[in-house]
């Protein structure tokens, strides 16, 4: 993930803070004399002794470069010596692989349950894991989560046995804000798969100490760049710029590298990577570039004086476990034993999910798997409310409230769908010169996609809607949110508040204004596309926040006001869809948008679209299935009103049809990709024009 808009622009104020300090430093290393780049020193001869392993007179002249002390040296001694002073600087010991071979086997990818990554992390003890509070932000947000080892290729370039870990909050749980220290310490737990047990990974202990680094050296970085395979910065790497809580360093990373661990020549571990990108390029005297990226990585020391701040607020066993952490061999990784030969993946184990403990009695909340299947023409479907959620719900009674921290959101996810792909519907080249564009907009990033939780939106900016809507839904962990409070599994309904999004200009999508003062009777109510339901899963403070995203205007139409009420098999079958996917821990991705044409009726500002659609796709049997709808509010409105005059007759019912994907693309000019090949549409005599009319939520082919 990127790292949030608040990190990015503290990091770039201490870049610009250090601006001295980092050309100080870049030109010493330009005039090929790095020692000169550490000012104090005090810290630099107590790196050069530790480095070279030299006696403190002997630091004193490696440090002043004077070339008679290199004279009476030999062996190992003077090679360090060089090597430090910058002469030697491309030697280093065969032993530098082994260590970093031992430093990267710590190195984990966490990832969510679906496998979207989300960051890096490293072992710091036999049981905790280090990484940024951006990547897992509280001790909620952990369960949605999986730490995966040995994400990497191995020498023949073919992908390793992944080992795959619970992560366990409820043993040890310690976090930083972004804003502060951007840090979250929390325990592994069981093995969910692979073949490796987690002591195999060996760790990497946090020791503080001013022998640890000094400016001007190398520092090396293991990182899985964009959620990607293993890999390693590896020298070239110059640390630039210190300060009390944060070292710069100029390195390539990417998105995906928060939480890396920031080595040292000898691996040890000096900083917590979690910001980078080509904010600055130094140059010298002449012009010549100097720098790479620049970097940020929280300080090793900073860490540790807020974790010996926060042992008084532990138990003793949670107290041991940390010890764990802030103990080691001269914070050398410890290395892994090797790993045994692959075996098949272990079965998975039956344990308790969560243990409640509340005034002497004890809840196990265990996995539980259902299977259900589906077939025939048709299928028998009761159209209940969803289950109630696996989990305990939260209890406050705030109201629905927007996350303004946009960044944070990762929206749709095309490889939600076990071994599919679905990418987001595509625009034509029409479209595109009509869809709102963001207002600011990274590189190489889509203009047009909103991300939200679990959801993304592309708006027509001429129509001031949305062109369509996506939603992944992950029955495996979905909740259900309280309209009143916002918080998970309440019942009540409320008067609801809808939002713009400042990403977009305020032209290009539709406001309050539209639904106010209706008269003599109302017309329209403010209809979802992406239902509120449908993105509320994961941990309560993101189905939280994907609930309230969902009362973005960019995700509003306006329909006719008992449009839900009568258009029950559209809803039916969503409703069917999710219930299922909540039962038997199964996915769904669900597409949604209005039907666009020229003679659509005029309403204040806009255009009133008369027709929906929505695809509902799924996985059954390894096989991907399709299942498109559409509903027609056209009979709801038959005398629309006229300017002056806001009455209407509501005589009839919402037209409510499966059709094809194929006619939906007809319809919309978009294009689903490979959601046309996968469609459970079937003609029959009794369709007319592509589509078939439902009397009841049996007549729904999936």
């Amino acid at each position: 993930m990127k790292a949030p808009e608040n990190i990015e622009r503290g990091a770039k104020g201490r870049v610009a803070e250090a601006t001295e300090q980092r050309r100080r430093v870049l030109d010493a290393v330009r005039r090929g004399r790095p020692l000169e780049a550490e000012d104090q020193l005090e810290r630099k001869l107590r790196r050069i002794q530790r480095v070279a392993r030299i006696a403190p007179e002997q630091a004193a002249s490696i440090a002043s470069y004077d070339d008679g002390a290199l004279a009476l040296m030999d062996g190992e001694a003077r090679r360090l010596a060089e090597r430090i002073q910058g002469k030697t600087v491309d030697f280093v010991g065969a032993a530098f692989l082994d260590l970093a071979r031992a430093a990267a086997n710590t190195v984990g990818r966490v990832v969510f349950r679906d496998r979207r990554p989300q960051g890096s992390g490293f072992m710091v003890s036999d049981r905790l894991f280090l990484t940024n509070n951006h990547v897992i932000d509280s001790k909620e947000s952990a369960g949605q989560f999986l730490v995966e080892f040995n994400y990497e290729l191995d020498s023949s370039g073919q992908p390793k046995s992944i080992t795959r870990f619970e992560l366990d909050a409820g043993a040890f749980f310690v976090t930083s804000h972004e804003d502060k220290l951007d840090f979250t310490l929390v325990a592994i737990g069981i093995r969910q798969s692979g073949p490796a047990a987690l002591r195999d990974f060996g760790h990497c202990p946090l020791i503080g100490g001013e022998d640890r680094h000094m400016l001007g050296e190398y520092v090396n970085l293991v990182q899985h760049p964009e959620g990607d395979f293993k890999q390693i910065v590896l020298r070239e790497n110059r640390l630039v710029t210190r300060l009390e809580t944060v070292l710069h360093y100029m390195a390539d990373t990417m998105p995906g590298s928060s939480g890396s661990p920031v080595f040292n020549d000898q691996w040890e571990v000096v900083a917590l990577h979690h910001w980078g990108e080509p904010y600055t390029q130094e140059q010298a005297p002449d012009g010549a570039p100097l720098g790479k990226e620049m970097n940020e990585g929280i300080r090793v020391s900073a860490i540790l004086r807020e974790l010996d701040a926060a042992k008084g607020g532990l138990d003793a066993d949670r107290r041991a476990l940390l010890e764990g952490a802030l103990a080691g061999r001269a914070g050398e990784a410890v290395p892994p034993a090797p790993l045994r030969p692959e075996a098949p993946a272990p079965a998975p184990e039956v344990v308790p999910r969560s243990i409640e403990v509340e005034r002497g009695s004890a809840t196990l909340v265990i996995p539980l798997e259902v299977t259900v299947r589906i077939g025939g023409r048709g299928v028998a479907i009761g159209v209940a409310a969803p289950q109630a959620p696996r989990e305990p719900a939260e209890t406050a009674a705030e109201k629905i409230q927007i996350d303004r921290k946009y960044s944070n959101r990762s929206g749709y996810n095309p490889d939600f769908l076990q071994g599919h792909s679905i990418a987001l519907p595509k625009l034509t080249q029409a479209q595109k010169a009509k869809a709102a564009r963001r207002k600011q907009v990274a590189q190489g990033a889509d203009p047009f996609e909103l991300k939200y939780e679990h959801f993304s939106v592309v708006v027509n900016a001429e129509r001031r809607m949305a062109y369509f809507t996506a939603v992944n839904i992950d029955g495996a962990t979905w909740r259900d949110i309280d309209r009143k409070t916002g918080e998970p599994r309440e019942s009540a309904e409320a008067t609801e508040e809808w939002f713009d999004d400042p990403r977009l200009d305020e032209e290009g999508q539709t406001a309050q204004d539209l639904y106010d003062k209706q008269l003599p009777k109302r017309v329209f109510d403010r209809g979802h596309l992406v239902r509120r339901q449908d993105p509320g899963w994961g941990s309560p403070a993101r189905a939280k926040r994907a609930n309230a995203d969902t009362f973005h205007f960019t995700n509003c139409v306006p329909q006719e006001s008992l449009f839900n009420q009568r258009a029950q098999y559209w809803q039916g079958i969503e409703n069917y869809v999710l219930n299922n996917a909540a039962e038997a821990d199964e996915k769904v991705s669900v597409f949604t948008g209005p039907v666009f044409v020229k003679d659509d009726p005029d309403y204040r500002y806009v255009k009133v679209p008369m027709s929906f659609w929505k695809i509902l796709a799924r996985v059954e049997g390894g096989k991907l299935r399709a299942t498109a709808l559409l509903a027609d509010q056209t009979d709801r409105i038959k005398r629309f009103p006229e300017r002056a005059r806001e009455g209407f007759d509501d005589l009839g019912d919402v037209a409510q049809y499966q059709t094809s994907v194929k006619e939906i693309e007809k319809l919309t000019g978009l294009n689903f990709g490979p959601l046309g090949a996968a469609d459970t549409w079937q003609q029959g005599p009794e369709a007319i024009g592509g589509r078939r009319r439902l009397g009841r939520i049996e007549d729904v082919r999936i």
